[in-house]
Parts: structure tokens; sequence; C-alpha cells
């Protein structure tokens, strides 16, 4: 075989919504958050194959050098990044125990509904305006502004990680000088995390709101933090996370602050590139995976793509019909998904909306 039905249980992590995923799949929520769905061959939660012969995908196939899931956020994420492949290697062989493995994890994360993150570092010159704003508002804010102007991002960054639960609560109640926006995402995030120093991390960062089918792309470096909606994340095999607020798990703001990339991102949603008419490609950085939008219907069969690897499908929208040139198929409803193996020629043909990885 060479197309295989994938299926995996959701996982109930505290962040996780109660709707989102059961909305998807239309099935009744069961009470618990449902955060994400792997499909992948990740060693601690590999897929099954829905088939007579079952058993999971990594025991079929091997191992992929891809993830993806199904994410869906109530609440928002730890901040956190990821570091580099020659990190990763280099703090894996000396026994860091923040590192799980000595892979690098470059991520896209793809709006399926409307999808809120913070993403990168703000333009500088709003760093220095909302600083100035809250100096004036209160004095303890002056030791921030300070430190921005001696040493930019890094400097700041570093200040936020130091300030004790007085500045953090002061923010909190000076948060109306930054505008409404980020008087309430101060407010969401307090009211989940409660005095936690990324409230002020995230004065230094992009808020993104995207619509679906726009997307992030999260390279090693990059500070982020999802806060809410429903994507289909797709990411390199690994489990390094570096973490500075916002998160009951272990933080390591130090080994945080060697790994971030301190440069402002002006423009985090990715530009998309159209290949055909319904398969769009999200352009990244990376070899370990790419990523496309097919979108077929009566008008726009895409059939006999010719695109190099394995490929993972997952539906977010109508029906799908994944079949390959040896006669297999495999039909796709919302939040289903089927694993491709290395075929000449495959089509995607239905009327709906998923989303391909391919690595």
């Amino acid at each position: 075989m060479s197309i295989y039905r994938l299926v995996n249980d959701p996982k109930t992590y505290d962040w996780g919504s109660l709707e989102l995923i059961p909305g998807l799949l239309r099935t009744d929520s069961n009470g618990q958050p449902q955060a994400e769905i792997w499909f992948g061959t990740h060693a601690s939660d590999p897929s099954e194959i829905a088939d007579p012969i079952g058993g999971n995908l990594r025991e079929r196939i091997g191992e992929l050098p891809y993830l993806v899931k199904l994410l869906a956020a109530a609440k928002p994420l730890s901040i956190q990044a990821h570091p580099s492949k020659q990190r990763a290697v280099e703090q894996f062989a000396a026994g860091n125990p923040s590192y799980q493995d000595d892979n690098h994890k470059p991520e896209l994360i793809v709006a399926v509904s409307e999808f809120r993150a913070l993403c990168g570092f703000r333009n500088l010159a709003e760093i220095e305006a909302d600083l100035a704003l809250l100096a004036d508002k209160d004095d303890q804010f002056k030791p921030w502004q300070t430190a921005f102007f001696a040493g930019g991002l890094a400097k700041a960054t570093e200040f936020c990680f130091g300030v004790d639960a007085a500045t953090i609560n002061a923010l909190v109640q000076a948060a109306s000088v930054l505008g409404a926006l980020r008087a309430e995402l101060i407010a969401e995030i307090f009211k989940h995390n409660g005095a936690d120093a990324g409230l002020l991390v995230s004065v230094l960062m992009n808020l993104v709101v995207l619509r679906p089918g726009e997307a992030l792309f999260l390279p090693a470096g990059n500070i982020h933090s999802y806060l809410s909606g429903l994507g289909v994340e797709v990411m390199a095999a690994s489990d390094n996370v570096l973490r500075g607020g916002l998160t009951r798990k272990p933080l390591d703001r130090e080994e945080l602050m060697e790994v971030l990339t301190f440069e402002p991102l002006s423009d985090p949603i990715v530009k998309t590139r159209l290949l055909a008419e319904g398969l769009v490609e999200y352009p990244v950085t990376t070899d370990d995976f790419r990523v496309y939008q097919v979108t077929p219907d009566s008008g726009k069969l895409l059939v006999d793509i010719e695109l190099h690897g394995t490929g993972i499908l997952i539906c977010v929208a109508g029906e799908i019909v994944l079949s390959n040139s040896l006669g297999e198929m495999e039909k796709l409803g919302p939040g289903e998904a089927a694993f491709i193996r290395t075929a000449k020629y495959f089509s995607i043909t239905g009327s709906g909306t998923g989303y391909l990885a391919m690595g």
C-alpha cells in the first residue's frame, strides 16, 4: 500500500479548546480541552493506520522528518523559541536538560479559523513609543526604557525576565496607555497566567491576527506564542522548545536568550506562491518540509501532481479525495488525514480545502 488513512487521539492540554476540534470533526465535545491531534511518526505519539492490518505509521514506514498537527488554542501558549540545528547538536551532546534531541524545530502554522498569535519582535519605533508611554505613566518602567535605549531588544527582553510581581501588576494597571488591543491582550494573558514576566515580553512582540489560509513561519530564534484559534501546524520532528513564560512547564530563560534572534520582524505573514489553480505553496527556509494549500473543485482538478517525497494531507473543509497512480484512494472529510508514500504521480480531487505537508 502507498496511501494510509491516519487517526490519532486528541491531546488534552489545558490550553486546548472545548469546541474547535469537535466542531471541525462534527462530533460532540467530551467536556475536556482538545489541544492537538498529531499526524506523523513522532516516537511519543505516532499516528495509527486505519486499515485491516492496523499498527502505527512509524512501524510501517520508519521516521519522517516532519510532523503535522491540528492545533486548537483557547488560552495563550508559552512564550518560546526553537534552536538552530547547530545549537541543538551542541547542547544535546553536552547533556543540556532543556534539549530532548539534536534537531532544530522550524514550524509553520496555517489558520483554519481566525488565529491570533504573538510572533517576532515589533518595529523598534513602536516599542520605543510604547515604553515612553509606560514610563510617563509609572516610574517603575523607566529602567525598562533605559535598558532598551542601552541594549536594544536583547536588553529590553532581559529586563522583562528580571522583574518582580509589583512591576508586572503595574503593567496590568497601566495597559490602557498602549491602546485598546494591547490592553485587552494584557488583560487576557493576566487572566490565564497571573503576574507572569511574559506579560512584559508580549509588549515587545507583534500581535498578529491570521485569516483562514494565512500562515506564520517560525524559523530558529523566532520568539512566539499562540493565543487562540484553530490551525494546521507543520514542523520538523523535534521536541526542542525553550520557554520564557506563560506556562507551568519548565522555563530556561538563559538558554532562550542564547537562541533568540533580536531583530524586528516587520511582516510576519508568509507570502504564498500560486503554483496552479487550486495549488498554493507556503515558501519556507527549511529542507525538512514543504506545505501546500489544496482547494480542488469541479473546475480545479489537481491531477497527476508530481511533487517529491512523502506527504500527509489533512482536510479542513468539504471533501477531498487523494489517489495515486497505483489506483489507491482515500476520501477525507474535515479533520481527517492520510499519508502517501513516494509515488510518481498523485491526484487530489473533490470539493474542499486541505493542507499537504511533504518532505
